[in-house]
């Protein structure tokens, strides 16, 4: 089995992170949950085509879904795909649904996750040599330290710690908004679009009356930092709903000067590895979708080049002609 390229490994994590929506969708009531028959068919079809592409089997641009099972059956690699059967009823159902108008029914829907999920955890490793559920979708995150703590929160989910994991995620949640947030220039750090004023870190040391002065700032301050949070998450196109369940899941992880960070937790109440698992694929998708904010970044640096060369020092020079010796 040849090993997988950079780009395969790409690849591989956006057809996971297709079949995970496709999963999320499966549980949204009628007629949401039909959707979740497109994004498990485009997932399986991609899967299909990159699997052709690593074992080059060079096959017709015009081939049908169907068809890559002979494909791949024919190559050097003589590949026998699982579930022919079942990816067959998959595309019947998608037909159906996009080409004829027929949404399918709550069953349907569930037998098709079902069947997308038995046939990606068989066919992956027959195929790529790799487990399904290896495939870390964090790849596809762009902001490092955004991926750093994905990866990190997965090494505790492997050990089985789901509630660690969990704190691991709501720091990764962290470092993408503070990404938008401020910009590392040449000038230090500064604000960006996306910052909408400054972080309030001020907290007061106890929880004084809202008849007092210190209440009414300490209320001020905790409606400022809640409203400049859900403008980030509004303005980045990431979903406010799904981020509100996010934190009543993820436990909030504080910093202290002594440079440690800690969160409180109830041990009877541990996370699962269900709460685990769409907690990440939550901030994964909050992660590519607030990737559209990227270019307004750069062009921000772009005029702080400007304005940087516009604030240099000019000097004169007479043109004489050509150079005299």
């Amino acid at each position: 089995m040849t090993s997988l390229t950079p780009l395969e490994v790409q690849r591989l994590a956006y057809i996971r992170f297709l079949f995970e929506e496709g999963i999320e969708y499966s549980r949204r009531p009628a007629p949401l949950s039909a959707t979740a028959v497109l994004l498990l068919h485009d997932a399986v079809e991609l899967f299909l085509g990159l699997a052709a592409d690593h074992h080059s089997t060079d096959p017709d641009p015009r081939i049908t879904f169907m068809a890559y099972w002979a494909e791949l059956k024919n190559s050097d690699a003589a590949i026998h795909l699982p579930g022919q059967g079942s990816m067959r009823t998959l595309n019947d159902v998608r037909v159906a649904l996009k080409h004829h108008g027929s949404r399918p029914d709550g069953q349907t829907v569930e037998r098709s996750a079902a069947d997308a999920l038995r046939f990606f955890t068989t066919a992956t490793p027959i195929v790529f040599g790799v487990d399904f559920d290896r495939i870390d979708m964090a790849d596809l995150v762009t902001q490092e330290a955004v991926a750093l703590l994905l990866h990190d929160a997965q090494a505790w989910a492997d050990r089985g710690d789901h509630t660690h994991a969990m704190a691991g995620l709501s720091l990764a949640m962290d470092a993408l908004l503070n990404y938008y947030a401020q910009s590392d220039s040449s000038y230090g750090w500064q604000e960006t679009p996306f910052s909408f004023g400054p972080a309030v870190t001020w907290r007061p040391a106890a929880h004084p009356s809202s008849s007092t002065t210190e209440g009414q700032v300490a209320i001020l301050s905790a409606i400022a930092t809640e409203t400049r949070t859900a403008l980030q998450i509004i303005c980045l196109g990431i979903d406010f709903p799904s981020f509100a369940r996010f934190q009543t899941l993820a436990p909030r992880v504080h910093g202290f000067f002594d440079h440690s960070s800690r969160y409180s937790y109830l041990p009877s109440e541990p996370a699962t590895a269900q709460q685990y698992s769409w907690a990440r694929h939550f901030v994964v998708e909050s992660a590519l979708r607030a990737s559209r904010a990227d270019e307004a970044l750069v062009f921000m640096h772009g005029q702080e080049a400007q304005t940087n060369r516009m604030q240099q020092t000019y000097q004169e020079r007479a043109w004489t002609g050509s150079p005299k010796d």
